[in-house]
Protein backbone atom coordinates (compact mmCIF):
# COMPACT_ATOMS: atom_id res chain seq x y z
CA UNK A 1 0.00 0.00 0.00
CA UNK A 2 1.67 3.23 -0.84
CA UNK A 3 0.44 7.24 -0.76
CA UNK A 4 1.74 9.30 -3.47
CA UNK A 5 1.07 12.15 -6.08
CA UNK A 6 -0.20 10.26 -9.22
CA UNK A 7 0.35 12.45 -12.49
CA UNK A 8 -2.45 12.25 -14.81
CA UNK A 9 -2.06 11.32 -18.09
CA UNK A 10 -5.67 11.75 -19.50
CA UNK A 11 -9.44 12.66 -18.15
CA UNK A 12 -11.55 12.22 -21.02
CA UNK A 13 -15.59 10.86 -21.32
CA UNK A 14 -16.06 7.25 -21.48
CA UNK A 15 -19.96 6.84 -21.60
CA UNK A 16 -23.01 8.74 -20.29
CA UNK A 17 -22.56 9.80 -16.68
CA UNK A 18 -18.46 8.21 -16.79
CA UNK A 19 -15.26 9.84 -17.04
CA UNK A 20 -12.11 7.68 -17.88
CA UNK A 21 -8.58 9.14 -16.21
CA UNK A 22 -5.14 7.47 -16.39
CA UNK A 23 -2.55 8.27 -13.85
CA UNK A 24 0.55 7.62 -14.08
CA UNK A 25 1.54 5.85 -10.25
CA UNK A 26 4.12 3.03 -10.73
CA UNK A 27 4.72 2.29 -7.11
CA UNK A 28 1.05 1.68 -7.25
CA UNK A 29 0.77 -0.21 -10.19
CA UNK A 30 3.48 -2.89 -10.19
CA UNK A 31 1.52 -4.44 -7.03
CA UNK A 32 -1.78 -3.74 -8.33
CA UNK A 33 -4.31 -7.26 -8.87
CA UNK A 34 -7.65 -7.32 -10.57
CA UNK A 35 -10.57 -5.69 -8.06
CA UNK A 36 -8.82 -3.83 -6.28
CA UNK A 37 -9.62 -0.18 -5.70
CA UNK A 38 -7.77 3.24 -4.90
CA UNK A 39 -8.77 6.08 -2.48
CA UNK A 40 -8.58 9.02 -3.83
CA UNK A 41 -8.47 12.62 -2.67
CA UNK A 42 -10.68 15.12 -4.21
CA UNK A 43 -8.20 18.21 -5.36
CA UNK A 44 -9.49 20.83 -3.06
CA UNK A 45 -9.57 21.47 0.82
CA UNK A 46 -13.47 20.90 1.34
CA UNK A 47 -13.69 16.78 1.26
CA UNK A 48 -11.60 15.06 3.61
CA UNK A 49 -12.63 11.90 2.76
CA UNK A 50 -11.14 10.26 -0.07
CA UNK A 51 -13.24 8.39 -2.71
CA UNK A 52 -13.14 4.58 -3.01
CA UNK A 53 -12.30 4.14 -7.00
CA UNK A 54 -11.96 1.04 -8.70
CA UNK A 55 -9.04 -0.30 -11.22
CA UNK A 56 -10.26 -0.70 -14.73
CA UNK A 57 -7.11 -1.25 -16.00
CA UNK A 58 -3.30 -1.48 -14.67
CA UNK A 59 0.08 -1.78 -16.08
CA UNK A 60 3.20 -2.22 -14.48
CA UNK A 61 5.32 -2.01 -17.13
CA UNK A 62 4.16 1.40 -18.07
CA UNK A 63 3.31 2.41 -14.24
CA UNK A 64 -0.28 3.90 -15.29
CA UNK A 65 -3.27 3.02 -13.10
CA UNK A 66 -6.91 3.61 -15.57
CA UNK A 67 -10.34 3.97 -13.75
CA UNK A 68 -13.76 4.55 -14.71
CA UNK A 69 -15.19 7.47 -12.47
CA UNK A 70 -19.16 8.28 -12.22
CA UNK A 71 -20.15 11.65 -11.91
CA UNK A 72 -22.97 11.67 -8.12
CA UNK A 73 -21.72 14.47 -6.16
CA UNK A 74 -19.12 17.32 -5.92
CA UNK A 75 -16.40 15.43 -4.89
CA UNK A 76 -16.82 13.10 -8.56
CA UNK A 77 -17.29 15.72 -10.59
CA UNK A 78 -13.92 17.82 -8.95
CA UNK A 79 -12.15 14.36 -10.05
CA UNK A 80 -13.42 14.56 -13.23
CA UNK A 81 -12.64 17.72 -13.80
CA UNK A 82 -8.91 16.86 -13.38
CA UNK A 83 -6.32 17.79 -16.54
CA UNK A 84 -3.25 16.08 -17.94
CA UNK A 85 -0.34 17.00 -15.63
CA UNK A 86 -2.10 17.68 -12.74
CA UNK A 87 -1.78 15.43 -9.57
CA UNK A 88 -3.98 13.43 -7.21
CA UNK A 89 -3.00 12.32 -4.27
CA UNK A 90 -4.23 8.23 -4.14
CA UNK A 91 -3.70 5.66 -1.47
CA UNK A 92 -3.60 2.00 -2.91
CA UNK A 93 -3.81 -0.84 -4.11
CA UNK A 94 -6.66 -1.60 -1.63
CA UNK A 95 -9.06 -4.81 -0.90
CA UNK A 96 -8.97 -8.02 -2.16
CA UNK A 97 -9.01 -9.01 -5.51
CA UNK A 98 -10.54 -11.24 -8.17
CA UNK A 99 -8.67 -14.94 -7.81
CA UNK A 100 -8.88 -16.92 -11.01
CA UNK A 101 -7.42 -19.96 -9.20
CA UNK A 102 -6.66 -21.85 -12.39
CA UNK A 103 -9.48 -21.58 -13.87
CA UNK A 104 -9.83 -22.40 -17.66
CA UNK A 105 -13.47 -20.91 -18.20
CA UNK A 106 -14.10 -17.82 -16.37
CA UNK A 107 -17.79 -15.90 -16.63
CA UNK A 108 -17.77 -11.90 -16.10
CA UNK A 109 -21.02 -10.24 -15.22
CA UNK A 110 -21.36 -6.64 -14.86
CA UNK A 111 -23.13 -3.89 -14.46
CA UNK A 112 -23.22 0.14 -14.71
CA UNK A 113 -20.07 1.43 -13.25
CA UNK A 114 -19.37 -2.42 -11.95
CA UNK A 115 -18.30 -2.93 -15.58
CA UNK A 116 -14.89 -1.36 -14.71
CA UNK A 117 -13.71 -3.50 -12.63
CA UNK A 118 -14.63 -6.96 -14.18
CA UNK A 119 -13.17 -5.06 -17.51
CA UNK A 120 -9.79 -5.15 -15.23
CA UNK A 121 -10.14 -8.76 -14.26
CA UNK A 122 -10.82 -9.57 -18.18
CA UNK A 123 -7.91 -8.38 -18.81
CA UNK A 124 -6.25 -10.76 -16.10
CA UNK A 125 -8.16 -14.08 -16.72
CA UNK A 126 -9.85 -13.99 -20.00
CA UNK A 127 -9.05 -17.39 -21.60
CA UNK A 128 -10.19 -18.85 -24.79
CA UNK A 129 -13.44 -19.80 -23.93
CA UNK A 130 -14.29 -17.29 -21.24
CA UNK A 131 -17.36 -15.13 -21.85
CA UNK A 132 -18.78 -11.70 -20.41
CA UNK A 133 -22.11 -10.41 -19.90
CA UNK A 134 -23.00 -6.74 -19.20
CA UNK A 135 -25.89 -4.70 -18.40
CA UNK A 136 -26.33 -1.08 -18.85
CA UNK A 137 -29.58 1.55 -18.66
CA UNK A 138 -28.66 2.32 -22.45
CA UNK A 139 -26.65 2.44 -25.64
CA UNK A 140 -25.33 5.92 -24.56
CA UNK A 141 -24.04 4.16 -21.13
CA UNK A 142 -21.95 1.01 -22.49
CA UNK A 143 -18.21 1.13 -22.34
CA UNK A 144 -15.67 -1.53 -21.94
CA UNK A 145 -16.72 -4.02 -25.06
CA UNK A 146 -14.60 -2.52 -27.89
CA UNK A 147 -11.31 -3.97 -27.33
CA UNK A 148 -12.18 -6.91 -24.64
CA UNK A 149 -10.24 -9.88 -24.76
CA UNK A 150 -13.11 -12.21 -25.05
CA UNK A 151 -17.38 -12.44 -26.43
CA UNK A 152 -19.15 -10.10 -24.88
CA UNK A 153 -23.07 -9.96 -24.21
CA UNK A 154 -24.47 -6.53 -23.70
CA UNK A 155 -28.01 -6.22 -22.47
CA UNK A 156 -29.61 -2.52 -21.85
CA UNK A 157 -32.68 -1.71 -19.75
CA UNK A 158 -34.59 0.41 -22.60
CA UNK A 159 -32.91 -2.09 -25.59
CA UNK A 160 -31.25 0.68 -27.11
CA UNK A 161 -27.99 -1.93 -26.78
CA UNK A 162 -28.66 -5.61 -27.43
CA UNK A 163 -31.68 -7.66 -25.71
CA UNK A 164 -34.18 -6.12 -23.26
CA UNK A 165 -33.35 -7.80 -20.14
CA UNK A 166 -31.83 -8.24 -17.22
CA UNK A 167 -27.87 -9.66 -17.46
CA UNK A 168 -29.03 -12.80 -15.77
CA UNK A 169 -30.96 -14.41 -18.74
CA UNK A 170 -27.88 -14.24 -21.06
CA UNK A 171 -25.81 -15.33 -18.19
CA UNK A 172 -28.04 -18.47 -17.75
CA UNK A 173 -28.40 -19.16 -21.00
CA UNK A 174 -24.58 -19.49 -21.20
CA UNK A 175 -24.52 -21.69 -18.44
CA UNK A 176 -26.95 -24.45 -19.68
CA UNK A 177 -24.52 -24.64 -22.87
CA UNK A 178 -21.21 -24.49 -20.94
CA UNK A 179 -20.66 -24.64 -16.87
CA UNK A 180 -17.85 -21.48 -16.14
CA UNK A 181 -15.25 -22.96 -13.73
CA UNK A 182 -15.69 -19.80 -11.76
CA UNK A 183 -17.95 -16.34 -12.55
CA UNK A 184 -17.07 -13.27 -11.67
CA UNK A 185 -19.28 -10.33 -10.69
CA UNK A 186 -19.59 -6.56 -9.93
CA UNK A 187 -22.45 -4.06 -10.18
CA UNK A 188 -25.43 -3.50 -8.36
CA UNK A 189 -27.37 -5.08 -5.47
CA UNK A 190 -29.90 -6.55 -7.16
CA UNK A 191 -27.96 -7.90 -9.93
CA UNK A 192 -25.22 -9.21 -7.71
CA UNK A 193 -28.32 -11.00 -5.29
CA UNK A 194 -29.38 -12.44 -8.82
CA UNK A 195 -25.86 -13.55 -9.97
CA UNK A 196 -25.30 -15.01 -6.69
CA UNK A 197 -28.18 -16.97 -6.17
CA UNK A 198 -27.69 -18.41 -9.53
CA UNK A 199 -24.47 -19.67 -8.83
CA UNK A 200 -25.30 -20.85 -5.11
CA UNK A 201 -27.99 -22.98 -7.01
CA UNK A 202 -25.78 -24.82 -10.02
CA UNK A 203 -23.11 -25.36 -7.48
CA UNK A 204 -20.46 -22.75 -9.44
CA UNK A 205 -17.84 -21.38 -8.01
CA UNK A 206 -18.63 -17.18 -8.24
CA UNK A 207 -16.93 -14.26 -6.80
CA UNK A 208 -18.59 -11.31 -5.96
CA UNK A 209 -17.12 -7.91 -6.08
CA UNK A 210 -18.90 -5.72 -3.34
CA UNK A 211 -19.67 -1.66 -3.74
CA UNK A 212 -20.20 0.35 -0.37
CA UNK A 213 -20.07 3.58 0.76
CA UNK A 214 -16.80 3.77 2.49
CA UNK A 215 -15.13 6.38 4.72
CA UNK A 216 -10.93 5.59 5.23
CA UNK A 217 -10.72 2.56 3.01
CA UNK A 218 -8.24 0.30 5.24
CA UNK A 219 -11.11 -1.17 7.76
CA UNK A 220 -10.57 1.28 10.39
CA UNK A 221 -14.00 3.65 10.40
CA UNK A 222 -16.28 0.27 10.12
CA UNK A 223 -18.45 1.95 7.75
CA UNK A 224 -18.72 -0.44 4.75
CA UNK A 225 -19.63 -3.66 6.93
CA UNK A 226 -21.56 -6.51 5.22
CA UNK A 227 -23.36 -9.93 7.14
CA UNK A 228 -20.64 -12.59 6.36
CA UNK A 229 -21.87 -16.02 7.12
CA UNK A 230 -19.75 -18.24 9.77
CA UNK A 231 -19.30 -21.71 9.77
CA UNK A 232 -21.31 -22.74 12.34
CA UNK A 233 -24.45 -20.92 10.46
CA UNK A 234 -24.62 -17.34 11.86
CA UNK A 235 -22.89 -14.75 11.03
CA UNK A 236 -20.91 -11.88 11.96
CA UNK A 237 -19.61 -8.87 10.17
CA UNK A 238 -16.69 -8.31 7.28
CA UNK A 239 -15.38 -5.07 6.11
CA UNK A 240 -15.98 -4.42 2.32
CA UNK A 241 -12.73 -2.45 2.12
CA UNK A 242 -10.27 -4.27 4.04
CA UNK A 243 -11.58 -7.94 3.78
CA UNK A 244 -13.09 -7.22 0.60
CA UNK A 245 -14.55 -5.91 -2.04
CA UNK A 246 -14.17 -9.46 -3.44
CA UNK A 247 -15.95 -12.00 -1.83
CA UNK A 248 -17.14 -15.41 -2.35
CA UNK A 249 -20.24 -15.92 -2.97
CA UNK A 250 -21.31 -17.99 -0.33
CA UNK A 251 -19.74 -16.49 2.55
CA UNK A 252 -21.98 -12.65 2.55
CA UNK A 253 -25.59 -11.96 2.88
CA UNK A 254 -26.89 -10.08 -0.13
CA UNK A 255 -30.20 -8.10 -0.43
CA UNK A 256 -31.35 -7.63 -4.10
Amino acid sequence: MQDVNARVLACEPLAEGLTRIILEAPEIAGQARAGQFVQMLVPDHAHVLRRPISLMAFDPKAGTLTFAIQKKGRGTHLLCAVKPGDSVRILGPLGTGFDARGARTVYFVGGGVGVAPICCAMDCFATETSRAFFGFRSARHAYGMTQAPCPVTAVSDDGTLGERALVTRPLEEAIRHRRPDVIMACGPAPMLAAVQAMALREEIPCQLSLEERMGCGIGACLGCSVKRIAPDGGWTYARVCKDGPVFDAGEVTLHG
